[in-house]
Order: C-alpha cells, then sequence, then structure tokens
C-alpha cells in the first residue's frame, strides 16, 4: 500500500504466458512510447523460445498500472494490438519489452508464410524442429528463397500455432496429409503436442506497481534499466507526458545535440540539455523536478521553449569554444552547460565584459570543482545568480579564486579538473608533431577518443605531465619513439632542428629531454610540469585569475556526465 513517504503498492504474481498474450492483446497490458525500439537479434528470438521449453526462468516484467492515458505503441511485434477500454486502468510496461515484443510478434501472427526477400517478416517466423540434429538446434528461422517459396521441412512446428488450438490442429492435418510413415507420424505428433504444452503452461512472474504517481513510475524505471542499454530520464519523462506537436520532447533534445554535434564539438550531455529547457521554461528545480508539472509545461508551452532554448544552447557552445573547449567530450561539468544556456536565454547579446566573465567563470569553475557533488540547491543559486548577471544586477559572478588548481593528480579522465586540463591543453597546443615532424591536429586526435589519444611517457607515474599525445608505430610507445630520436640525432639521420620542434611542440624542454634520455625519470616530469604550469600561469593571468603556489589538485570522480 502506499505512504506519505512515497511508497507504493507492488503486487507480484505469476502469469500464465498465454494470459499475458492475452492482456496485451486486449490492450490491458501495453508498451508505452519511451521504451527502446525493437533491437533484439534473431538468436536472442530463438534463445528465448528454447529457454521457455526448458522450463528455464526467462526474466520477470514489471509493468506500471495506472488510469493516466500514456503514450504507448499500437503494435507489439509488428501485430496489432487493440486500445484499452475507456476508463480502465493500463499496465504500461517498465521491464520487459524486448521479450513480450518476441513472443507477441511470434505467437500471435497470423496471415501468409514469408517471402524469401521480406527483410522484415522472415525473424518472427520461429519454428521447433521436431527431429533436431542436435539438441541446442531446436528453435530455427526458415528462410525461403524464390518464388513461390519453398515449405519448411515436415518437422518444422510453426510456433504461431502453439497459441491457437484451430491453427495446432490445422498444423496437425497438414502434417498428416505429408508424412506417410506412421510410426514417425506419431513420433512428431507427441513431440509438438509436448512442446505446446510446455509454452501454454509457461509462467512468467509479473510485478505491477501501482498507487504510484508518474514521479515514482520514472524513478522505478529507471532503476530497473541502469542495466544494459540506458535510457535517459529526460526521454522517459517526454514520451511520459506526450508529444510536442508531432515530437517529443525527448526527440527535440535530440534534435539540438545533433545540430550541436554538425558543427564538430561532438555530442553535448542529453540531461543537461533537457535540463536546460527546464530551466527556461521556469521549473524551479531542475535536478529533481516535479514531473506532473514538468508534464503540463510540456503539453501546454513547450514549442517556445524548445525554439529559445535550441538558441541558447548554441550561443552558449560558441562562448565555450571561444573560451578555449574544444570538444563536449572535454566539458567539466554538465552543469556548466545548463547555467550558461540560461543566461544566454535571459541576455541573447551579452556585452563584452559579460563574455570575459564567463570565460573566467568557466576556468575558474573547472579548476576549482565547484560543481563536485552539485545538488539542487547549488544548480538552483546557480540559475538564480546567471539570471542576476544577465539583467546586470550584479557585474561579476561569484567564483572561489582561492580553490583554484589546474593541474590534476591523478591523471583521471573522471574527473572534471582532468577533463579542463586536457582542454587547456589542446588550446594551448593545438598543432604537435609526431616522430616523423609531420603536424598532426590534437582536437581532432581527441575527438577519437581522449583515453586512447592520451599515453603515459614513463611508467608508474600518474601525472598530467606523464601523458602526451603522440601518434606511433604500432607495438611502439612514447618513451621508445623519444630514444630512436636521440639515436637517430647522433647518427646524423635526424637534424637537431627536426628534434627540438617535435619537442617543443610537446611542451618538452631540452633539458627535461636529457633527463629523460639519462633515465632521470622523476627529473624529467619535474622539469615537464615546471614548463606546464608556467603556460598556465600565464593562460590564467589572462583571464584575470591569479593562481597560487599549490597548482595541483585532487582529480576524484567528480564528472556527471552518465547521470
Amino acid at each position: 500500500m502506499s505512504s506519505s513517504r512515497g511508497d507504493v503498492q507492488v503486487e507480484p504474481i505469476a502469469m500464465m504466458l498465454v494470459d499475458m498474450l492475452e492482456e496485451i492483446a486486449a490492450g490491458r497490458i501495453r508498451v508505452p512510447r519511451f521504451q527502446r525500439p525493437f533491437v533484439w537479434r534473431p538468436e536472442q528470438m530463438l534463445d528465448l523460445f528454447d529457454s521457455i521449453e526448458r522450463g528455464w526462468p526467462i526474466g520477470g516484467i514489471t509493468v506500471w498500472e495506472t488510469t493516466d492515458e500514456v503514450p504507448s505503441l499500437d503494435h507489439l511485434g509488428e501485430v496489432p494490438v487493440r486500445m484499452p477500454p475507456a476508463g480502465t486502468p493500463v499496465s504500461y510496461v517498465l521491464d520487459g519489452h524486448q521479450r513480450l515484443s518476441t513472443l507477441f510478434g511470434v505467437l500471435r501472427r497470423q496471415g501468409r508464410p514469408p517471402r524469401g526477400d521480406d527483410q522484415r517478416e522472415w525473424k518472427w517466423r520461429i519454428y521447433r524442429d521436431l527431429e533436431p540434429q542436435e539438441d541446442n538446434e531446436r528453435y530455427r528461422h526458415h528462410r525461403a528463397f524464390g518464388s513461390p517459396p519453398p515449405l519448411p521441412p515436415d518437422s518444422y512446428l510453426p510456433m504461431r500455432s502453439v497459441n491457437s488450438t484451430v491453427d495446432f490442429l490445422r498444423f496437425l492435418r497438414n502434417l498428416e496429409a505429408r508424412v506417410n510413415d506412421a510410426t514417425r507420424m506419431d513420433r512428431l505428433v507427441n513431440e509438438a503436442d509436448w512442446v505446446a504444452q510446455r509454452v501454454r503452461a509457461y509462467k512468467i512472474p509479473l510485478v505491477r506497481v501501482r498507487d504510484s504517481d508518474l514521479g515514482s513510475a520514472i524513478e522505478v524505471f529507471a532503476r530497473i534499466n541502469n542495466r544494459g542499454v540506458r535510457l535517459e530520464t529526460h526521454e522517459i519523462a517526454s514520451r511520459l507526458t506526450g508529444p510536442v506537436q508531432e515530437s517529443t520532447m525527448g526527440e527535440q533534445v535530440d534534435s539540438i545535440v545533433e545540430s550541436v554535434a554538425s558543427t564538430g564539438f561532438g555530442e553535448l550531455p542529453r540531461m543537461a540539455v533537457f535540463r536546460s529547457m527546464l530551466a527556461i521554461a521556469g521549473e524551479p528545480d531542475v535536478m529533481k523536478p516535479h514531473w506532473e508539472q514538468v508534464a503540463q509545461r510540456i503539453r501546454t508551452s513547450q514549442v517556445d521553449v524548445l525554439a529559445a532554448g535550441q538558441e541558447a544552447v548554441h550561443k552558449a557552445v560558441e562562448l565555450l569554444r571561444a573560451a578555449g573547449l574544444p570538444l563536449a567530450a572535454l566539458l567539466p561539468y554538465s552543469h556548466q552547460l545548463v547555467l550558461l544556456t540560461y543566461f544566454f536565454h535571459c541576455r541573447p547579446e551579452p556585452t563584452g565584459n559579460q563574455r570575459l566573465e564567463l570565460e573566467r567563470w568557466f576556468w575558474v569553475t573547472s579548476w576549482a570543482g565547484s560543481f563536485a557533488g552539485a545538488n539542487s540547491t547549488r544548480i538552483r543559486e546557480g540559475l538564480a545568480e546567471m539570471k542576476a548577471f544577465a539583467s546586470g544586477a550584479t557585474p561579476t559572478l561569484k567564483l572561489d579564486v582561492g580553490a583554484v588548481q589546474p593541474m590534476p593528480e591523478p591523471f583521471n579522465l573522471n574527473s572534471a579538473r582532468t577533463l579542463a586540463y586536457v582542454a587547456w591543453e589542446a588550446h594551448e597546443f593545438p598543432t604537435r608533431r609526431d616522430a616523423l615532424g609531420q603536424e598532426f591536429d590534437v582536437v581532432k586526435r581527441l575527438a577519437g577518443g581522449v583515453p586512447q589519444a592520451y599515453r603515459q611517457i614513463v611508467p608508474g607515474h600518474s601525472t598530467a605531465a606523464n601523458r602526451i599525445i603522440l601518434p606511433t608505430s604500432p607495438g611502439d610507445n612514447p618513451l621508445g619513439v623519444f630514444k630512436e630520436l636521440r639515436n637517430g640525432q647522433l647518427e646524423r639521420t635526424i637534424s637537431r632542428d627536426h628534434v627540438m620542434g617535435l619537442l617543443a611542440s610537446h611542451c618538452i624542454t631540452e633539458r627535461a629531454f636529457i633527463k629523460l634520455l639519462a633515465g632521470d625519470h622523476d627529473g624529467f616530469l619535474e622539469l615537464r610540469a615546471e614548463v606546464l604550469q608556467e603556460r598556465l600561469r600565464a593562460f590564467a593571468k589572462g583571464l584575470g585569475v591569479m593562481l597560487g603556489p599549490d597548482m595541483t589538485g585532487v582529480a576524484d570522480n567528480d564528472t556527471e556526465h552518465d547521470e
């Protein structure tokens, strides 16, 4: 039963498979639109039926029972389903879409046999081989080729006939007409009857979640679906709450993300874009919104919000790129995008001083870890501050300059400080040279994958100074490349200018290079760190930020891109 603490009523039962299919056909169990499309491979479909025949568990089905009308699919497994009776409770599937689509699409399918060229139909025609050569190949697809398509072998029981007594009897009559051997006939009939009984008698655990509001249903779905392919909360909420004209808010968010990605910046965090839309719509708590109120806003005023949001997001991205952030993947905190988008919604054309202040705000909040563990209160305060700054009520933004530590340790790409360092380094040294002395674009290398781009120079050190972007041949490592440069220089096959130009492009001095080749790895890293810190100090000074003597900050796991 429900309680004032937000508990919900959960009713677990065991339902016969045939009864569950009937509930789906009658529209009393439906799949909401927010579910991912059907993506199972044909072999997964076969395995499901094999598990049912063996009596193995296939996992439970979780549904949310409500009288609220939720946008849902009118086909399941490409088989039509009826609308539910008006005013009756409907159970919307939160977990089990792929399994139910397979079962309903196969067992409730009727009509013509598949054609050999029908790429959509054949996978739903599953057969049980009543005379399998190997025990693990009892279930098969029969892909017919030619015109007319040949009939499946005598021993192939179409699974669609198992769910219908009339169809099952028709299969037996056809079998009798095709099989002349009485002994074989009896064996096939007995096997077919046994399979049909196993499927019809199979029970599936069904969990009904009742007495819950929209927010609770979303939480249930999100927790269930933390495994496998993740569906973001913004997609769940927007698709539960209905379409915006011809598309849901989740689809509109996808459109904004794709439009930004097409500029070469990469994909923005979708949840951040969604939260930006909520902020523009006037939602007071974008971290834990009241979904019923969100639903009302989506239904009534979302067109203007999305149009304004798209413009504001693009302006926020332009600011970030101007500040020196080359790729969305390097955004330290997705909250930064939310607040910047909200600012540009409030002030589409800021002054030059405001732009400089926003750039300074971006780097300081990144270096200071300002949004580590940010909660609803912190983001609400940030939105209020951005609104005041946009209106001119406050001339500057609050910056925790004393906590600025831009050198991360260890080098941890789940850390906002590390991402900010990578972004700064790519901005500071945009063009570098490979072992052959040829220039390469650092941002393009990072776009292919940040973890793959950065490599250790010497083993056993996790500092930023020990990381480098240096393409090498398969099996080579940066240290080996540097030793080959030294050998080539000694043999006069590589010029000194070649070596010095390559080193300079990677912020390595000649002194540091000598220590590296001498095996003084600590000395090399200390010298390289000093040069990097000097460059960082000059960059920060250009922003009007004076860095303290201790520039090393702990690189905690504090990014929130995967919420």
